[in-house]
């Protein structure tokens, strides 16, 4: 199968839109803006077209080459099951749905091939496709030729991704730039060859993070050439794209989307759906809930016209019909006032809505900001100025006034105890600190630090690991043990919450107990039906009783007189003779607490097991 470049395209708008569906990775994605651009401006200014392009090499580096903390993983790696049952779903209806789904299958097969580089063009001319010879890697790859025809040179540079397109071809990305000057290529060769001197590597690959430094920043557009884009087509002139005078910017709007293929009818919804929020013109990456988002997704499914030009021709629109700063929106409130909320009562005169600040606040975190500065934005943006006049937080008038409340805290206090330790113990392992988003993660809904409480850390580190199998190995389980310990400390000497003597005394026990539940619970999770023993079927979250491990095979049988392994009812009554799964038994030990059902036979039908530390939060 040689792959079309529109397939690729229609591939990376089912993961951008798969993105934009999980809240936590599309802040994780647009909180990246800053890291992929390194604080440089990305595009040029008041160029929608060259935003565009940005938008998309930032995608791109996204989805396969940055690491999310969200997945723990490549997100287009993770997101590979997502996407084909998105795929699926939405072709399900179509006659050739399953040479739709195969095709998208590839392209997602492309895109996880793919590499960035720069290569030298070895071949021009009207051929289907021409040479181009990786500088850093050596290899020389069949590029072909759509978007290229009569504008490479011998010797050009081309910056970019390419994807595999099958037969030995490659497309380059739309994204891929053209550079004429010798002198650079000159230079690149020199700086590559002192590289792979000094480092005894040949091979060399240059991500897609370190191109847009190198040729794209703004910064380095004042030492090099602009590069050209590859997709570098004139702009639609709308006077002649109808025989009617143009005046109305909606009417104006309307021809650029039918200069683009999008169909009378389709544009005119597109108008709508765009009409119903501003369009910011500097925001690069679009929202979870942005219309260009929607447009968007639903042209890769239900049309075959040039995406990327789809693409152009909307943003064009969106500007000439997204209502001026000041003005009303054709729906909602004009911007500017304050709207009467619910109960009657009027917000806060420059207030920005609360799920819009917290998401700022998340925003700062990810990109590495001062946790104070990012605390006191939060509440000057929720309308909480200390106490000031309006305020709703403590102040010196108001001592007894409650502490601003917002989801996350407690993961902006694990991000603080980071930086200050970073900054105030030499030597400081940051990385030590990383198991606490799993704590950040839990206490997500705590909106004070100080309703934070031993009893939360017992039910966290004892259950929600457990049931929600967070940790990955051993390893990651100790160092989250040593992490709670300097968290519990850190808070106490910094923010005086004491998270209580009793959960840092089980932190010695959950050394040892924590990895070696993580174990037993590994172990269920990889036997037949959700857990070992259990029926295939519906999910067995919160299914079984309590109970606690007495014996095993009568190892300590104690007072009990037959052998077997024993198990007491959390809730009383006496101790059951029971069979446990076989592959629980290396990782158990007596005192451990299970949630099983037993069956007339006798055999313990496990789901979940938990640390002997979690009976401190049963009061025993």
């Amino acid at each position: 199968m040689t792959l079309a470049p529109s397939t690729i395209d229609r591939c990376l708008e089912v993961l951008g839109a798969l993105v934009r569906s999980l809240p936590d990775l599309n802040a994780e994605f647009e909180g990246s803006v800053d890291t992929f651009f390194q604080g440089g401006q990305p595009g040029a200014a008041g160029d929608p077209r060259e935003t565009l392009l940005a938008a998309r090499r930032h995608l791109e580096w996204f989805l396969l080459e940055h690491h999310s903390a969200a997945l723990r993983g490549s997100v287009a790696e993770k997101l590979a099951p997502a996407y084909g049952e998105a795929v699926a779903a939405r072709l399900v209806d179509e006659d050739d749905a399953d040479q739709q789904v195969a095709a998208l299958g590839a392209a997602l097969e492309s895109l996880l091939r793919s590499h960035t580089g720069v290569f030298e063009a070895e071949a021009t001319g009207a051929e289907e496709a021409v040479w181009a010879r990786d500088l850093g890697g050596f290899g020389t790859y069949a590029l072909m030729t759509q978007g290229l025809e009569g504008r490479l040179r011998h010797g050009d540079l081309l910056v970019g991704r390419l994807y595999p397109a099958g037969d030995g071809g490659n497309i380059a990305s739309p994204t891929i730039a053209i550079v004429r000057s010798p002198e650079i290529g000159a230079a690149l060769t020199r700086d590559l060859a002192r590289v792979r001197e000094e480092s005894a590597v040949n091979v060399l690959r240059i991500g897609q993070r370190d191109l847009e430094a190198m040729f794209f920043a703004s910064e380095a557009r004042g030492q090099a050439p602009t590069p050209t884009p590859v997709d570098a087509a004139p702009a639609v002139d709308r006077d002649q794209a109808t025989a009617e005078p143009v005046g109305d910017p909606r009417q104006e709007a309307l021809q650029a989307l039918l200069a683009a293929g999008l169909g009378e009818a389709r544009a005119r919804e597109a108008l709508s759906v765009l009409s119903s929020a501003p369009r910011d013109p500097a925001r690069l990456v679009h929202g979870l809930e942005d219309p260009m988002a929607q447009v968007m997704e639903t042209l890769a499914f239900e049309s075959d016209i040039d995406l990327g030009e789809a693409r152009g021709a909307l943003i064009r629109a969106w500007d000439l019909i997204s209502p001026a700063p000041g003005e009303a929106a054709q729906t909602g409130a004009p911007r500017g006032t304050s709207e009467v909320a619910a109960d009657g009562a009027d917000e806060p005169a420059g207030a920005l809505d609360r799920t819009q600040a917290v998401e700022a606040f998340a925003r700062g975190r990810e990109r590495g900001e001062d946790a104070a500065t990012l605390l006191q934005k939060l509440e000057e943006d929720l309308g909480i100025d200390g106490g000031g006049a309006g305020g709703e937080g403590p102040s010196e008038d108001d001592p007894e006034a409650p502490a601003p409340d917002f989801p996350g805290v407690v993961g902006a206090m694990v991000d603080e105890m980071r930086w200050e330790l970073q900054t105030t113990r030499e030597s400081f392992d940051v990385a030590s600190l990383d198991p606490l988003q799993h704590l950040a993660a839990f206490a997500r809904p705590i909106g004070v630090f100080e309703e934070l409480k031993g009893r939360d850390l017992f039910q966290f580190a004892t259950f929600w690991l457990q049931e929600t199998g967070a940790l990955g190995s051993d390893a990651e389980a100790a160092a989250l043990v040593a992490a709670l310990r300097e968290f519990c400390e850190w808070a106490l000497d910094a923010h005086e919450v004491d998270l209580g003597s009793e959960f840092l005394d089980a932190l010695d026990g959950l050394e040892t107990s924590l990895p070696r539940l993580r174990r037993a619970n590994s172990a269920l999770a990889s036997g037949r039906g959700d857990r070992a023993g259990a029926p295939d079927g519906p999910s067995s979250e919160g299914e079984g009783e309590g109970y606690t491990l007495l014996s095993m095979d009568g190892a300590q049988p104690g007072d009990f007189e037959s052998s077997g392994d024993r198990l007491r009812p959390r809730g009383g009554g006496e101790a059951l003779t029971v069979i446990l799964p076989e592959i629980l038994r290396p990782h158990l030990e007596p005192g451990d607490l299970l949630r099983a059902v037993i069956s007339l036979e006798g055999n313990a039908i496990v789901y979940c097991c938990y640390p002997p530390e979690a009976r401190s939060l049963m009061g025993d």
